[in-house]
């Protein structure tokens, strides 16, 4: 028995050891740490703050900015915080609150823990300074500096809640609780009560359907005095019945004299089916997936906007307001290398063969001719659509010091690029002055610049894009064989395509756009959704000779402008109008 129990200790012993040496011996607090710890990585979205312990009571040790990826080393079972490794920390870790990082890996298969260390004393690292860097000084045609006029401030009685960033609003105090609504760093709410359990404020939200909702006490400043401000132990939480909010459909007007004025028809019929579509796909407005649309009638001029005003990542389809502005500033017969860039760049979409029409506008300043296109769509009254820069032609590529705009569109949710933004309607509303002007020279172009452009001009611009043929988005959902006019583009969360569509029965304009609030929007999805919201246009416009489904297509691997009939077409000096 004796010699028994001495083996059994040499072999514990040597299991010990063994464990010491793979550093996997179980800690105090931890659970399920028998394995190494698998390779899962924190990055910060945005900025967020390092913490001595897993919570706003311990002190900050540091500051971690998007772009790196940090080890995770544990992760807490009571409370949304996991502890990364950091070295600059005295200890060489530290923990971020959950909802501050994008996490990488199998985040399941962390160690976890459920001890709360006592709170120390460390010396917070104070976060790195920024200098703004000078915005480009003026230059010709320049943009003007767009600004809302703000709306008188809105009193807020008692202590209230300033988010520090981007803050998602949840049901309940605690990541797993649905988020009602994420918004912006400086929004500002009510405070209702504190839980006692938790680092949670409860807060007036009027967009939510209860009035109130909940946020994480270390990404909001509190203000005013707390003192009296109740407190709650409560852990279960009723969550309301949810109906999908519907998106706003809205008449537009056009921004040009003497246009006929909508009659609202097309808003209640093609607008509330896509609308109905959108929201049965999972599309909505304020949550992490919408769509907007702007339709208009060329016959009627009856339009609408879906989910409008709202300012998306310019993609490609800032490419209309750049071929706008290249016929704006030239004006003679195009040279046969300046045919392809405009054939090359409508067509192929090529980034490299944009920035040399850039060029020209800008008179060898690239940078410039950004800005004259800016300055183009402020003058015809589309001024929520701008490029203040040439586009991004080599990955990694250091930005160019340009200042942005700010519009009267809602330039938050969706997270366009700061300095490439364009608005549905504006490029719809754009679409429709050159078909105005190649149609009879009147519209929108020809009053703002009666001078530049002409009505041949026009023709070509849409002779330019009508060349562009990708087989999805708009062009899934028509008959083959029908003329589509337009132009596509997508960046990571962002898609859209805006086009003329002439049919037998006549011609509209369509643009939608997509977003998602993701790395990577799923192409085989928004085909599927752009589509179908096309075929529903189609159909509505050409009621004898509807489309039973749109068409699933594929993307063309290869695109030569050199050998395209755009190219003719643009060093022609008479083209007819395009027709079905």
């Amino acid at each position: 028995m004796r010699t028994t129990r001495q083996s059994g200790m040499i072999t514990l012993m040597a299991l010990l050891i063994g464990l010491l040496v793979l550093g996997t011996v179980p800690v105090p607090g931890v659970r399920g740490q028998g394995t190494a710890v698998p390779e899962v990585y924190a990055e910060a979205i945005g900025q967020a703050n390092l913490r001595s312990g897993p919570g706003i009571e311990y002190p900050v040790v540091g500051e971690i900015a998007a772009g790196t990826r940090y080890r995770v080393l544990v992760r807490h079972i009571l409370v949304p915080w996991l502890q990364i490794e950091y070295l600059p920390a005295p200890s060489g870790q530290a923990w971020v609150y959950v909802d501050l990082v994008t996490v990488t890996g199998g985040i399941g298969l962390v160690p976890a823990v459920d001890d709360f260390p006592a709170p120390d004393s460390a010396t917070p690292t104070p976060p790195p300074s920024f200098t703004p860097t000078e915005a480009s000084a003026p230059v010709d045609d320049a943009p003007s500096a767009i600004t809302n006029t703000p709306p008188p401030p809105t009193t807020i009685n008692g202590p209230t809640v300033t988010t520090q960033g981007d803050a998602n609003i949840r049901f309940g105090p605690d990541i797993s609780y649905a988020s009602i609504v994420k918004v912006p760093a400086g929004s500002t709410f009510r405070i209702l009560e504190f839980h006692s359990q938790f680092a949670w404020v409860h807060i007036a939200v009027p967009e939510s359907p209860t009035g109130s909702g909940w946020v994480y006490r270390d990404i909001v400043e509190i203000n005013g005095d707390t003192s009296l401000v109740p407190t709650t132990s409560a852990t279960t939480f009723n969550l309301p019945t949810l109906t999908p909010t519907p998106q706003t459909v809205s008449v537009n007007y056009a921004p040009w004299n003497g246009a006929l004025a909508p009659s609202g028809e097309l808003a209640n019929t093609l607008g509330a089916q896509m609308d109905q579509y959108l929201l049965d796909q999972g599309f909505a407005p304020y949550s992490d997936q919408f769509a907007s649309v702007f339709v208009l009638d060329l016959r009627t001029g009856d339009s609408f906007t879906l989910n409008g005003n709202i300012a998306y990542s310019g993609m490609s389809l800032t490419k209309i307001p750049i071929l706008v502005t290249f016929f704006q500033r030239i004006n003679r017969p195009l040279t046969a290398d300046e045919a392809y860039l405009v054939a090359d760049t409508m067509m192929c979409s090529e980034n490299l063969t944009t920035n040399q029409l850039l060029e020209i506008i800008g008179e060898s300043e690239p940078l410039t001719g950004a800005q004259r296109v800016t300055a183009t769509m402020q003058r015809l009254g589309l001024d929520g659509t701008f490029i203040m820069r040439q586009y991004v032609t080599v990955p990694g590529e250091e930005p160019v010091g340009v200042g942005t705009l700010t519009t009267n569109a809602d330039q938050d949710i969706a997270r366009p690029d700061l300095y490439n933004q364009m608005v549905p309607q504006d490029i719809g509303w754009l679409l429709a002055g050159i078909y105005q002007c190649a149609q009879d020279g009147s519209g929108l172009l020809t009053e703002r610049f009666p001078d530049d452009i002409t009505q041949l001009e026009c023709r070509q611009m849409l002779y330019a894009m009508d060349g562009n043929v990708i087989n999805v988005f708009l062009e899934a959902g028509v008959p083959p064989g029908t003329r589509v006019i337009h132009k596509h583009g997508w960046v990571d969360d962002t898609h859209g395509d805006a086009g003329i569509v002439i049919g037998p029965q006549g011609a509209y304009v369509f643009v939608a756009t997509i977003y998602e609030d993701t790395s990577w929007l799923a192409f085989d999805q928004t085909a599927v959704v752009m589509g179908e919201l096309s075929r529903l246009a189609w159909n509505h416009f050409n009621p004898t000779n509807p489309l039973s489904a749109s068409r699933p297509g594929v993307v063309p691997e290869a695109c030569d402008a050199r050998s395209s009939d755009a190219i003719s077409a643009l060093l022609s000096s008479s083209l007819p109008m395009p027709g079905p």
